[in-house]
Formats: C-alpha cells, structure tokens, sequence
C-alpha cells in the first residue's frame, strides 16, 4: 500500500486476516499498524501533516550529537520518551521510546552518526541550512 495511511486505515476484518496468513505476521501487529494508520489520519487533520507533528518535538530542526564510542549512543532519551507517551496517549500501538528513538534517527531527527562517521559532518551542517 506503499505507506499510505489512508489505504492501510481502510483494511477490513477479512483483508488484515489474509494479511496475517500470507505473511506469517501475528494478527494484532496487523491490527495495530491499521490501527496506527488510523492515528495518523487523526494526526494529519490536527497538525496537518505527521511530518508537522513529529518535527515539531524538536522545534523543526534535527538534535545533532557528538559521539566518539558507539557504546555511547542511547537507545532511548528523553525526547524519544516524550513523543512516545504523547504517542500512546493518542492512541498510537507498538511505538515506545526505544522504537520512537530508532525512527528519529532514519528520519533524521537526531543526528547520532559517531563524529568519525564520514556522514556525521554533512548531518550536522544540514541542522544549520534550515
């Protein structure tokens, strides 16, 4: 469906079932991504898009760290924290601040690249252009 919240939204009973079946996913992780996609509909109607809403938990503009030791980067913060319990509070599935905290990094909201990281240099100049 190609990430559309408004197709995955419209799933029924028996389509989220054939879905189970054929992918061998269990029925309320099928469930819960409708469920999710249902939210994020209610999402894009208050804040007008989920991009508005996500980056709008650090004020539009990515967080760049500066770790040195991979060990050092956290699975979870406070941030990530935060919007999951703004998330669950919503009515939001399967989002807890270590799943938040893993999505803000691949959406680049937290620039966690190590600073010898040949991507960290270009990440953090990208929180300076905006």
């Amino acid at each position: 469906m190609e990430f559309e919240a408004e197709a995955v939204a419209k799933l029924n009973e028996k389509e989220m079932n054939t879905i189970s079946i054929e992918y061998k996913i269990e029925m309320s992780k099928v469930r819960g991504v409708v469920e999710n996609a249902t939210k994020i509909l209610e999402i894009k109607k208050t804040f007008g898009s989920l991009e508005r809403y996500l980056w709008g938990f650090v004020n539009h503009k990515p967080i760049s760290t500066n770790y040195k030791l991979g060990h050092k980067i956290p699975v979870k913060t406070s941030k990530s924290e935060s919007i999951s319990k703004d998330m669950i509070r919503r009515g939001f599935r399967f989002v807890g601040p270590t799943v938040i905290h893993s999505f803000m990094q691949a959406a680049g909201l937290t620039n966690d690249h190590l600073i010898t990281c040949y991507r960290h240099t270009p990440c953090t100049l990208l929180t300076t252009n905006l």
